[in-house]
């Protein structure tokens, strides 16, 4: 770990103007967005089927990335000092003096204003307010609460969700059924995910403050029994979209993918649950991944059959 002492007072290290911009880039957690925008691009068009005005997504989506670079950029400003105390974050711009305070507030203000001009001027007020309050959950919300208690992963999962719903508002204005079951699945799908994380990363969590579950029961069991609970859950509302689709084929192909998935990251989940372990946990985490893309391919596959 980086023995540096970070004060306010120290002054930062200079930067050349491409280490600059990498820096701002890192920012946005690009990778992660990329993630996001591709989750809210395919609500949006499930939601609006062959009637989606592919300008209006365009628009959407670009919003969206200014709106997630503006919270993963105050999620950093306001994570600064526990950042530094964790060696997965310590090379964050902030802790690693490639940017101040300042630049990291300005450069999240300016993408926050560029966002909501974008949703009221392109796309519908609709999307804008539900934007604002996925801006306001993930940073003045469950960022804070990381610090004081271990359910700001309950909080964290809505905001973490969202995009579904924003997605479905810019094409349409509204949410449907099916948006709703795709919003449900993708919030009980953070547990497992992030439980996996939370132990593989226990220690640093520890060391930052954070008040995640395996810093508080350091077992992993609560853990494991949430991995395990919450994906029964999701494996439940993960086939409520059948019940949405207007033929029997459709239903019947979308459930068998939904079912045949869900088993598959119950299973890694009850490995984890019973067996406590970086192997278990980075199985999880694996499986996590490949079951998300999965599960919207079969969404999609099965509205155009």
């Amino acid at each position: 770990m980086n023995n540096k002492v970070f004060t306010k007072t120290e002054p930062m290290e200079s930067t050349g103007f491409n280490a600059k911009l990498q820096a701002f880039a890192e920012l946005t957690k690009l990778r992660i967005s990329i993630m996001v925008l591709f989750t809210f691009c395919v609500a949006g068009v499930l939601a609006a089927g062959a009637e989606v005005s592919i300008g209006t997504l365009f628009c959407a989506a670009a919003g969206l990335l200014f709106i997630a670079a503006s919270g993963n950029a105050m999620n950093m400003y306001l994570e600064r000092y526990t950042d530094f105390l964790m060696v997965r974050t310590s090379k964050r711009p902030l802790p690693d003096r490639r940017l101040s305070s300042m630049e990291v507030v300005m450069f999240a203000s300016v993408c926050f204003g560029i966002s909501m001009g974008i949703f009221l001027a392109t796309v519908n007020w609709q999307t804008a307010v539900c934007g604002l309050a996925t801006w306001v959950l993930y940073v003045c919300i469950y960022t804070p609460l990381k610090t004081r208690t271990w359910l700001n992963t309950e909080v964290g999962a809505i905001p973490g969700a969202m995009p579904i719903l924003m997605g479905s508002l810019a094409t349409t204005g509204a949410v449907n059924i099916q948006s709703w079951a795709f919003f449900a699945t993708l919030l009980f799908w953070q547990f497992p995910h992030f439980m996996a994380i939370a132990w593989l990363y226990r220690e640093q969590y520890r060391d930052g403050g954070h008040k995640m579950l395996t810093v508080i029961d350091p077992s992993g069991r609560r853990a494991g029994r949430k991995a395990v609970v919450t994906c029964g859950i999701l494996i439940l509302v993960s086939l409520i979209p059948a019940l949405t689709f207007q033929t029997l084929l459709q239903g019947t192909l979308f459930s068998t993918a939904a079912l045949f998935l869900g088993c598959f990251y119950m299973r890694d989940s009850i490995r984890f649950a019973k067996n406590r372990s970086t192997q278990t946990a980075r199985g999880l985490l694996k499986t996590s991944i490949i079951y998300l893309p999965l599960f919207m391919l079969a969404l999609v596959i099965a509205s155009l059959t």
